[in-house]
């Protein structure tokens, strides 16, 4: 239960400063960059949830 709530955490902040960094480097907006975000974002809330599960079992 802890992972799943770390990595939803890890999932909103991740894509919101993947989402700030596009806009400084002026990467336009569309289709492409949002699925890069989500992808990206989702890979690291995954990552969150395994650290989570490794240091609780």
């Amino acid at each position: 239960m802890l992972s799943l709530i770390l990595s939803t955490i890890a999932f909103f902040i991740a894509s919101y400063l993947i989402k700030q960094y596009m806009d400084d480097v002026n990467m336009p907006k569309g289709f492409t960059r949002s699925t890069l975000i989500f992808s990206l974002a989702l890979a690291i809330a995954y990552g969150v949830a395994v650290v989570v599960d490794w240091v609780a079992s």
